[in-house]
């Protein structure tokens, strides 16, 4: 597996398929890394895009930037379970934040309604952070770019130390 920054070729073959509110996400995600804000990472295997997530340079939340100064993984997607490709994407995420960015740890948000997720992050050795839980605000588009659906959801947040 190849776990690499989206190219403008990459984007481009995961939109024209994609529905109007993933398409609008996946422009938010290279919008992001042109801007030099994180890394759109995708994971690559036999030519195939099998997952992705976003790598925000400083967390999205400001209770966390107020209290760490951490890199922070957001919207993990392994489009199969069970192959070792969500683990492989975070491990990725967590060699750039620490050896390219010198972020002394890594967070990410996880939704009481992802049980599952949570187990994988704290397999992988993430703890729940001193703080409350953050609120993760995001919108969905329909194709002309209006607010088809707002959502506020009450995360907990887990913080993983680097290096």
């Amino acid at each position: 597996m190849d776990i690499r920054p989206a190219t403008q070729a990459d984007v481009d073959g995961l939109i024209a398929p994609a529905a109007p509110a993933a398409q609008h996400h996946l422009r938010e995600r290279w919008a992001t890394q042109q801007r030099g804000d994180g890394l759109f990472l995708l994971a690559h295997r036999d030519g195939e895009v099998v997952g992705h997530t976003m790598l925000f340079r400083a967390s999205k939340y400001d209770e966390v930037r107020d209290a760490h100064d951490v890199a922070e993984i957001n919207a993990l997607h392994a489009y199969v379970q069970g192959q070792g490709i969500g683990t492989a994407i975070i491990r990725a995420a967590e060699v750039i934040a620490a050896e390219e960015w010198s972020r002394p740890a890594i967070g990410l948000a996880v939704g009481a309604d992802n049980p599952g997720a949570r187990r994988l992050y704290e397999r992988l050795g993430y703890q729940l952070w001193e703080g409350d839980p953050v609120i993760d605000r995001w919108t969905e588009q329909d194709a002309d770019g209006n607010v088809v659906r707002a959502h506020a959801d009450r995360c907990d947040y887990l913080l993983k130390p680097l290096g």
